[in-house]
């Protein structure tokens, strides 16, 4: 499959500040990180910041930071996933929790992130699943301001809940 011709390069350098260079878009073939961080710098992104928002994308996020320094990190537990380890059981949305606050205190981890809230993939009747959500998103704002880094948001279908906790 050929690559899109890229756009000329920004008359000024630009941060990407939410990228996933661990996902593919589906049916493509996979860009390699070095391809990617290329093409990003071929068109002025001199910097990108990486989102690792669930476990092993939050660690696989403090290994690419570690040897690229044109990216930083974002680690949390999406909305989502969040949902789904607190269905595990209460031990494992905790100790995921405490696993993203070490990946967190990382100096190149500039953002707590994306958290937040998803009423889209988490109906209203999954009352457990949305207060796991709640109990997650509140957790990731306490760390960001207790780490003083940035709160990156995840709010799909979620703006009224989202605007409550964070009053």
């Amino acid at each position: 499959m050929s690559r899109p011709v890229p756009p000329e390069p920004l008359p000024f350098p630009v941060v990407d500040n939410h990228v996933h260079l661990d996902h593919t878009r589906s049916g493509d073939e996979p860009l390699g990180v070095e391809e990617a961080l290329g093409s990003a710098a071929a068109v002025n992104v001199t910097r990108v910041v990486q989102i690792g928002c669930e476990l092993d994308s939050a660690r696989w996020t403090v290994d690419l930071i570690e040897q690229h320094p044109q990216v930083l990190g974002g680690v949390a537990l999406h909305p989502t996933e969040a949902t789904a380890l607190a269905a595990q059981g209460q031990g494992a949305l905790d100790q995921a929790l405490a696993e993203i606050e070490k990946l967190a205190g990382h100096s190149r981890v500039r953002v707590v992130g994306e958290t937040g809230l998803d009423h889209y993939w988490v109906p209203a009747d999954d009352v457990a699943g949305r207060a796991a959500q709640e109990r997650s998103f509140r957790w990731h704002i306490a760390l960001a301001k207790r780490l003083g880094k940035v709160l990156q948001i995840h709010d799909r279908d979620a703006h009224d809940d989202v605007l409550r906790v964070l009053a």
